[in-house]
């Protein structure tokens, strides 16, 4: 079963805090701005393929497990 938004953002935010880093920093890291990445965290907005996996990264879970979707969108190399 998915996390919710509210464990995903707690979740998150205790990943950054033991890395001593910021939100925003991490959202810096990610390529997207803190605005986005606290939307897509708090289940506000959809995040792409490739935030969600670098979210699910930052929690040590799969994207399967952080984020409740039957379908997923391919990721877009860069």
């Amino acid at each position: 079963m998915a996390m919710t938004p509210l464990e995903r953002k707690a979740a998150f935010r205790a990943a950054v805090t033991l890395r001593q880093i910021t939100m925003a920093e991490a959202a810096a890291e990610m390529g997207v701005s803190y605005n986005h990445l606290t939307l897509v965290i708090n289940g506000e907005r959809v995040g792409s393929a490739r935030l969600e996996e670098a979210i699910s990264r930052a929690l040590n879970r799969s994207v399967a497990e952080v984020f409740a979707r039957t379908t997923r969108r391919p990721s877009h190399k860069r």
